[in-house]
């Protein structure tokens, strides 16, 4: 990052408004909805799927923070009867608990994250793109754009045709919606915020090495582009002419170090936020220590060994924790295939491919090529949710595709307005058909008074009992209502989420078979001992009075207009 850069233009503040309202859109429209219903809104804001399990992500951060509110920042596993222990340490979750502690809500406690998250994946592509393009406002807030709001063409006309099968359909809108940046902050808070912190450590170390004479730098104005020509000299930016360089091999100057902690810091946050940004970012500087023949390995280990610690905290969570463990066997999002890999990538690297330049000892240059690398080696290597690996391509990509512009621009021999003119109708048709896709989908999937996103009084009433009032013990409930009990009573489910809740479709099925009423009197108790729950609570979309077919096992029932409680008694 410069040391002092320009204040934001125009066009970038035109963006941060377009994102702050990207991001606000789907809270402010279920707000409105649930005062129409007279329901009570549970924090969900992401975008559900057509199974709901997606839906259940948010209801699972909720049930961290408050589990980590009661038990000193530590989050267990609410999603199921296991032995799982309280062994989760995440900081927005532990911050979201203990402002829960203090009195506010907890849904509003852990919205209040999003104004942070908008922030910082604005500063980050600002910061990305003033890096590489500097006082070249054009193309650097076409690089601002494409950054926060690529949409992979394919996408969004396969979405829009509603051509191909529903499988490559699905699949390649899963792909568009992985390197969609701004729509993490629909739901997926940790997400946004972790892939912010990528750029902000890359930039970070490139400072650091920067500070200690040990990488050649230029800025992003078009001149010092030059500087990259065979037979020129390369110079720090913010070089004093006249001034030694400090050789290479030199230990870093005292300057150097506080750059360097906050690449290490951002390191840190982005792997424990999202952890595949950790493993991107191992990758990227261990590449930039192999292509520099590691002779600034030290310094680039720092970083690294700051975004390896949240990812060894998060191995010995899989391996000895049986709640993580189960969740790790899940491959909820298995890998894309070959043809959705295709058709959403080929445009993207025609076009790409044109912007793509040496690097000449430029960290930074190097940093944007290992970046692409890093993100499918990670997609390829880890097996577990792959396609999130791919979350933070927007950023290198959109530099390359603005320098791709540029070239082909200048081939043409296009003046500057009608160049400006005509890649603002580029981007513009790389974003705005697929943002508008998802924001009729989003429209349409709140209207439909999901119960992820919606409690009506009943439910609300009876939910606000069992937090308050019901003895000790875990809870069956039917889904998809399950999921919303834990961060409602800070009660453990006996299921409730498509990958924390062992065996979740089965599970499922049989749980929304006693609740439907479709259990004989005996098969229903035999069941409902078998699960270890100590209350039931049937929500108003289930009306089937269990009272007579549980008779024998239950203490008291309770009514909360259409929604009932039953109390089991103690075995």
């Amino acid at each position: 990052m410069p040391d002092s850069g320009p204040r934001a233009s125009r066009a970038e503040i035109v963006v941060l408004a377009a994102l702050a309202s990207w991001g606000l859109f789907p809270l402010v429209l279920l707000l409105v909805h649930a005062s129409q219903l007279h329901a009570q809104f549970t924090g969900a804001d992401g975008l559900i799927g057509a199974d709901g399990v997606l839906g259940a992500d948010q209801l699972q951060y909720l049930a961290w923070a408050r589990d980590a509110a009661t038990h000193g920042g530590l989050a267990s596993d609410l999603f199921s009867f296991s032995a799982g222990g309280h062994v989760y340490l995440q900081p927005l979750f532990a911050i979201t608990g203990w402002l829960y502690r203090l009195g506010v809500s907890l849904p509003v406690a852990y919205l209040l994250w999003k104004p942070v998250a908008i922030v910082a994946l604005f500063l980050a592509a600002v910061a990305w793109a003033r890096r590489f393009f500097d006082d070249r406002l054009p193309a650097r807030a076409g690089v601002v754009v494409l950054c926060l709001f690529l949409y992979t063409p394919l996408t969004a006309l396969y979405s829009w045709t509603q051509a191909g099968g529903s499988p490559f359909r699905f699949q390649l809108y899963l792909l568009g919606n992985e390197l969609l940046a701004a729509d993490k902050l629909w739901g997926y808070v940790p997400s946004a915020l972790g892939l912010a912190l990528v750029p902000a450590s890359l930039l970070a170390i490139e400072r650091a090495l920067d500070r200690a004479g040990a990488a050649p730098r230029v800025s992003g104005r078009p001149q010092a582009h030059a500087a990259l020509a065979p037979g020129r000299a390369l110079a720090p930016a913010g070089h004093t002419p006249g001034r030694a360089l400090a050789p290479a091999g030199r230990a870093p100057r005292r300057g150097a170090l506080r750059p360097l902690m906050l690449a290490a810091g951002a390191a840190l946050l982005a792997s424990w936020l999202h952890p595949w940004q950790g493993i991107t970012l191992i990758l990227i500087f261990a590449g930039l220590a192999a292509v520099g023949r590691f002779r600034h390995w030290r310094a680039l280990a720092v970083p690294a060994i700051g975004a390896a610690l949240p990812l060894a905290y998060y191995y010995l969570l899989s391996h000895h924790d049986p709640a993580w463990r189960l969740a790790g066997h899940y491959e909820v999002i298995p890998r894309l295939s070959a043809p959705v890999l295709l058709a959403g990538f080929g445009p993207l690297a025609l076009i790409a491919v044109l912007g793509i330049r040496r690097p000449n000892g430029v960290m930074i240059e190097r940093a944007l090529l290992l970046w692409i690398g890093a993100c499918f080696v990670t997609y390829f290597v880890n097996d577990s949710f792959a396609p999130h690996a791919l979350q933070g391509l927007s950023f290198p990509w959109a530099i390359l595709a603005v320098r791709g512009w540029d070239r082909v621009r200048a081939a043409v021999r296009l003046g500057r307005v009608p160049g400006v003119a005509l890649g603002t109708v580029a981007v513009g048709l790389l974003t705005i058909p697929g943002l508008a896709y998802d924001a009729r989908k989003f429209v349409r999937t709140a209207d439909s008074s999901v119960v992820q996103y919606y409690l009506p009084t009943s439910d609300a009433d009876a939910l606000a009992w069992i937090d308050q009032h019901a003895p000790a013990g875990g809870v069956l409930a039917p889904t998809p209502f399950a999921a919303i009990v834990p961060g409602q009573t800070g009660r453990a489910v006996w299921v409730g989420h498509g990958y924390w809740s062992r065996d979740y479709e089965v599970q499922a099925r049989v749980a929304d078979r006693l609740f439907g009423g479709r259990m004989s009197p005996r098969a229903a108790r035999a069941f409902v001992a078998s699960t270890g729950a100590t209350i039931l609570v049937s929500d108003c979309r289930h009306r089937a009075n269990l009272s007579r077919r549980l008779d024998p096992l239950l203490r008291s029932v309770h009514q909360f207009g259409c929604a009932r409680v039953y109390v089991l008694k103690a075995s």
